[in-house]
């Protein structure tokens, strides 16, 4: 019997529970079951759903995909002669809801993360428990901290625990990971330390870090950096722990909050340009305004997929330019939109390439970026809603979304250089505050703690920040208020040379890992494999997730974990299963 090949998968949230379905799913195609054996590593425990889906965390913690497009596929029955591992039903299914027949106006549903959580967590446990019982693989709860490459091409793994030997491949699923502390973090702590008074919490999650905390009281003063999703989940959470939300119009979403008593409670958002998040529609029907039809869709496709138009792009116009007369098209039909007929088809198309390139950028059809952050989420949750016609910003983010699966295919492993590709993950990034917006009533919500004095916007964008004995004074203009606890709502980006993660720093250190862009993440081919800074050197790791972004453009959606490109991973590591066993 031949020697069973060894292979880890380090990391095992919803990427690294679908890896490794279709890496058994491709060895048992191949009838290559009984000579693998697989090692998983998860610190957290949190086998299947990793720590974004914790099943503990709040119920104030709310997906911001609607359920509607979360197809995450049904697993088929797996039979060898090895193991049988059941079949495991799609999302849609598991939730017994039949969202294909369900109304276009009915409203679109965005449950806690724990949800997701449940059924991630149930169809990993589904698979892992017979891949144990027939000895194919083994979880460990620890933390890595090395990956080695050996002089005889094997890898060695050390943990927090143990070191373990002679793997033939290494999986990187890893997610979000530690980096440097930002010279303002760094600061904040070293003033918390010194004075009594002020609280600081460095991350917004878990959020129990800061509800059971004795300093967050009714009085509070609560200064959060940051003002998008993050953000909302800490006010609808702490909203939840003094008062009440009541819901006024099922139809709108909008509500009410009310205190459980007399308080003083404040909470103080603030970022550098102070714009909120933008709503997604309510409901299918209003979603449907912004799609795109199939054929210019296609259309769209081939343009940015073409490598030879990738090559040759020296920006990220060759993608604007095939946007821009789609998104025109669809707000001239929209049936409510701030279009006035002095505008033709032309006007329209520059202008979303202009405002593309600046979303500060003033015209009477865009909502302007400096006025007040109140007026902006009512303005924009009625558009969202369908109740006043519709913005040229609010129209491109949304068209944009619709677009987002096709772009991240077709720009991931292109020809384009690294500074277009650098600009390509900037160009998305900056429309995301529209295209990964939250539900309507995520803003009815903000919207009702702000009528009820709780949530306080006048501070907002780019205040000014003094450290004083009782908490940290932000000043805009003449309007000056104290906060006494922060919590960073801030999430890092996957600038690969800001992680301080023991991983990744030994991997970048060894040579092993080369940079797409100084912002940006590691270089990896159509199979996830790292590519080495020596061109004759093979390393038989890969990498899938957030870290490879630039190589690979989106890389944050659930729906991604669930794509493509774990499927090229688990084809290649099976293939070379094979290869081996044949030699």
């Amino acid at each position: 019997m031949s020697k069973k090949r060894k292979i880890a998968i380090i990391g095992l949230g919803p990427r690294g529970g679908f890896a490794l379905e279709q890496f058994v799913l491709e060895l048992a195609q191949r009838n290559n079951l009984q000579n693998i054996h697989i090692a998983l590593f998860e610190q957290s425990g949190n086998y299947g759903n990793g720590q974004v889906y914790d099943l503990k965390q709040d119920s104030s913690n709310w997906i911001n995909i609607n359920e509607r497009i979360l197809e995450l596929e049904e697993r088929p029955k797996i039979t060898t002669k090895e193991v049988t591992i059941s079949s495991f039903p799609s999302y849609h299914k598991w939730r017994n809801i039949d969202f294909e027949n369900l109304s276009i106006k009915a409203e679109d549903s965005y449950p806690p993360r724990s949800t997701i959580g449940q059924f991630l967590a149930q169809r990993f446990q589904s698979l892992i428990d017979p891949l144990i019982n027939a000895e194919i693989a083994r979880l460990h709860k620890e933390k890595v901290t090395e990956v080695l490459l050996l002089k005889d091409g094997k890898l060695k793994i050390r943990t927090d625990k143990n070191t373990y030997e002679y793997f033939d491949e290494v999986l990187l699923t890893i997610g979000h990971q530690p980096t440097k502390t930002s010279k303002q973090i760094k600061e904040w702590k070293e003033y918390v330390a010194k004075n009594d008074v002020p609280t600081l919490f460095t991350s917004p999650y878990p959020t129990e870090d800061y509800l059971n905390h004795n300093k967050l009281t009714k009085n509070s003063s609560i200064g959060i950096r940051g003002f998008g999703l993050s953000m909302i989940d800490i006010a609808r959470a702490i909203g939840q722990k003094f008062g009440k939300f009541i819901n006024l119009n099922p139809e709108t979403k909008a509500c009410s909050y009310q205190l459980n008593d007399e308080s003083n409670l404040q909470l103080l958002p603030f970022s550098l340009d102070g714009s909120p998040p933008v709503p997604k529609p309510l409901n299918a029907e209003i979603d449907f305004w912004f799609k795109p039809r199939p054929e210019e869709l296609s259309k769209f496709e081939k343009h940015v997929g073409n490598r030879t138009i990738q090559k040759e792009a020296k920006s990220t116009d060759f993608i604007l330019d095939a946007f821009a007369p789609i998104a025109a098209r669809i707000f001239f039909d929209l049936p409510k939109s701030k279009y006035q007929k002095n505008h033709n088809q032309v006007d329209i198309e520059n202008l979303i390439k202009q405002w593309l390139k600046d979303q500060n950028y003033k015209h009477e059809l865009i909502t302007p970026t400096d006025q007040n952050a109140l007026k902006s989420m009512r303005e924009f949750v009625g558009m969202a809603t369908g109740k006043r016609p519709i913005s040229l910003d609010f129209c491109i983010g949304q068209v944009w979304r619709h677009f987002q699966p096709t772009i991240y295919k077709q720009l991931s492993h292109s020809a384009c250089n690294d500074e277009v590709i650098a600009e390509v993950v900037a160009l998305d990034e900056s429309t995301k505050r529209y295209s990964f917006g939250p539900p309507v009533e995520s803003i009815q919500q903000l919207i009702a703690l702000a009528e009820a004095n709780v949530l306080n916007l006048e501070v907002v964008k780019d205040p000014e920040i003094n450290l004083t004995k009782t908490g940290w004074e932000l000043a805009v203009h003449n309007k000056k208020h104290i906060a006494n606890i922060i919590i960073d709502s801030v999430l890092d980006g996957p600038k690969i040379k800001d992680v301080n993660s023991p991983l990744i720093t030994n991997l970048l250190d060894d040579e092993l890992i080369q940079v797409v862009h100084d912002e940006l993440g590691v270089v990896t081919d159509d199979h996830a494999y790292l590519i080495s800074k020596n061109e004759e050197q093979t390393i038989p790791i890969a990498l899938l997730g957030r870290l490879a972004k630039g190589s690979v453009v989106g890389v944050d959606a659930i729906l991604e974990c669930f794509g493509e490109r774990p499927k090229n991973w688990a084809k290649k590591a099976a293939g070379n299963c094979v290869e081996e066993r044949a030699h």
